[in-house]
């Protein structure tokens, strides 16, 4: 069978008009819009947003220390040093050095080789400070939002991508009840 996408049904385009009323009418009866607290949403929003940079940019960081690492082994760095500029340990250089001993860097020095780990694990570090401290304003802002009352902890998911069961466990400690967290 070979499909055709003409052939397909399509749904009826709703109006976008119509829609917008809605809303408005819903807000205009209501007296606030679904969600309730604009300030708390567009600040969660952009810790998701930020959230999603940080590990891309951390994945990308980690990619590149390690692929320094197999290059630096593969140009006779001793595995000691490559170990104390990165903050690893040996047989984690070790370990790493075997999968990625393909990269060689024939041009490099072995104090060029030492001079961009310590870069990269400078970066990485400041990237993992970054995250520390993101996490632990996201842990007080959903611990306001919830005590405000104005957004449930599923709310808070969608606008923060993380799991209602990864809330409860971020705000252990902080005093909530259970019931902040029932539908």
């Amino acid at each position: 069978m070979t499909y055709v996408p003409e052939a397909r049904p399509r749904r009826a385009a709703r109006n976008k008009a119509a829609r917008n009323s809605a809303a408005q009418g819903r807000t205009a009866l209501g007296g606030e819009a679904p969600g309730g607290c604009p300030e708390a949403e567009e600040r969660l929003a952009a810790a998701r947003m930020s959230r999603a940079h940080r590990q891309s940019r951390l994945r990308t960081l980690l990619t590149q220390r390690n692929e320094a690492i197999g290059a630096a082994l593969t140009g006779r760095v001793p595995a000691a040093a490559i170990a104390g500029t990165t903050g690893l340990k040996v047989t984690e250089v070790k370990k790493i050095a075997r999968a990625y001993s393909d990269s060689y860097a024939p041009e490099f020095s072995r104090e060029q080789h030492v001079a961009g780990l310590s870069a990269l694990a400078e970066q990485l570090r400041t990237v993992e400070e970054e995250k520390a401290s993101a996490e632990r304003q996201l842990r007080t802002d959903v611990v306001d939002v919830l005590r405000s009352g104005k957004m449930d902890v599923f709310r808070i998911a969608a606008l923060t991508a993380v799991t209602a069961e990864r809330l409860r466990e971020l705000t252990r400690g902080t005093g909530l009840r259970t019931e902040n967290f029932r539908a």
